[in-house]
């Protein structure tokens, strides 16, 4: 069955490739990968993770679903889209003539299977044997998970009055707490291990809710999704379930924290967030029916669209601004590697000097961003464009068979993949700085703490054992 559905999900978006060079079928395309996405994700879960997969139907709701409903319904003529400028600025065979060959070359790279010696690693009877190592070195390592949770939450504090320069340091220790969960969760023998998973989860939401952004609730989530799942046998309608339910939050949590953000951001002084958040909530439940009709659907339409930045890039150059051959992704890469000590004005993430730079665009207060796919455009045009993409996923592919690799003596280091690839998810909302810069500092933090604290990580495991554990096994079917 997993070749089986690996070959789909590949043929299915090599098929798309090609029909989008031939043919003006995007919206029905769209459709489709979205539907092969979500069967493929449903079918893998509780087998193996299904992070790579997630990423990639993120990137084909906001690149290409969202924008085939601005060509077909948020168009000019819908006065919402006029009002607040949120049309698409392109021909609809101009945007997806480029976007949709874009997105299918970067799913190609991100989600063909990661082997070795024709074992599938990421799922199946390697990756079963993966989290029994797991299972066994935290027999002994019962209190590690609690230092290292405890250790994350007593620096998030920390994050808004250290130097800039460490700050990114900083707020990796308090993704590690997300870690520390995986080793309570994993833990045999950890006591109440329920009771304080539930406590963390509570601390996390209340965070959001008091700064108004929440996107490590989401988007954490998501990295932490399918281990939830790991081990555990349902039927494919009660995942399916399960995925309609997290769907229907997200939609929630986009309708919710629009109306919260306009007051508190504006009200500093809101004595009790909470309770306003909760009152937001059941006013959006008791009027989803407005939610879902084109006039309520539009503030989602508006934030999930990536595909009205990327055709402001494509309106603009190269008509008004030639393409840069790359020369600012040169620098965005250098700036991933350097220190800000050493470079203190190098690029920030965030958008502002990519919308400056490829949209011609100032933003104050707000963080809005390009994505890779707008970039790649601005840089080298199409068909440079598509090549870059397909290359941006076998670079994300590479970092995560790695973690596989090195888990092979280093069971532990599994548990921290929603660490090193937690800004990865929403990669598609900001840009490649944030992948370039996320995942090079992020491989380095973890390497640092195995260097200070090997004791987080365990004893490990030699690798002539570990090549016991993993017989190579050959594909089913």
């Amino acid at each position: 069955m997993a070749k089986f559905r690996n070959n789909f999900l590949f043929l299915s978006l090599v098929l798309c490739f090609l029909l989008s060079l031939v043919t003006d079928w995007y919206t029905e395309m769209s459709i489709f990968l979205i539907f092969v996405n979500i069967f493929a994700i449903l079918d893998k879960l509780g087998k193996g993770l299904v992070l790579r997969e997630l990423v990639v139907l993120h990137t084909i709701f906001i690149c290409l679903v969202m924008p085939a409903m601005g060509y077909n319904i948020y168009n000019y003529e819908n006065y919402l889209a006029r009002i607040f400028y949120r049309y698409m600025l392109v021909p609809e065979n101009v945007y997806f003539g480029y976007a949709m060959p874009a997105v299918c070359a970067f799913s190609i790279s991100m989600c063909y299977p990661v082997t070795r010696k024709d074992t599938i690693l990421d799922e199946g009877y390697s990756f079963k044997k993966l989290l029994q190592l797991v299972r066994n070195e935290l027999r002994t390592h019962g209190k590690t998970g609690i230092i290292i949770v405890a250790i994350g939450v007593i620096t998030f504090y920390l994050i808004t009055v250290v130097p800039s320069g460490i700050k990114f340091a900083v707020t990796l220790l308090f993704f590690s707490s997300f870690a520390g969960i995986l080793y309570i969760y994993y833990s045999p023998t950890f006591p109440s291990k329920n009771i304080l998973l539930v406590l963390f989860s509570l601390f996390v939401i209340y965070l959001a809710i008091q700064s108004g952004v929440f996107t490590i609730v989401v988007y954490m989530g998501v990295t932490l999704f399918s281990y939830l799942f790991l081990g555990r046998k349902y039927a494919l309608w009660k995942k399916f379930l399960v995925f309609i339910i997290g769907v229907f939050l997200l939609f929630m949590t986009q309708n919710v924290k629009t109306s919260y953000r306009d007051i508190t951001w504006k009200d500093n002084e809101v004595d009790n967030k909470t309770s306003l958040f909760l009152d937001i909530i059941v006013d959006k439940v008791n009027n989803f029916d407005k939610l879902i009709q084109l006039d309520g659907f539009f503030p989602v339409y508006m934030r999930t669209n990536q595909g009205y930045n990327i055709s402001r890039v494509m309106e603009r150059i190269p008509s008004r601004q030639d393409f840069d051959d790359g020369n600012h992704l040169l620098i965005t890469s250098a700036s991933a590697l350097i220190p800000r000590f050493l470079w203190p004005d190098k690029a920030e993430a965030g958008g502002k000097e990519s919308m400056k730079y490829f949209a011609g665009i100032d933003i104050y207060g707000w963080s809005t961003n390009v994505s890779p796919v707008g970039e790649a455009y601005g840089s080298f045009g199409s068909y440079g464009g598509i090549l870059f993409m397909f290359g941006l996923g076998l670079f994300i592919r590479w970092v995560y068979k790695r973690v596989f690799i090195i888990s092979q003596r280093l069971p532990l280091l599994i548990l921290w993949i929603p660490v090193l690839f937690f800004q990865v998810t929403y990669c598609m909302e900001t840009d490649s700085l944030q992948v370039f810069n996320s995942l090079l500092k992020g491989a380095f933090f973890i390497w640092l703490l195995y260097k200070l604290v090997p004791g987080w990580f365990g004893k490990g495991v030699k690798q002539p054992n570990a090549q016991t554990h993993f017989r190579p096994r050959r594909l089913p079917g």
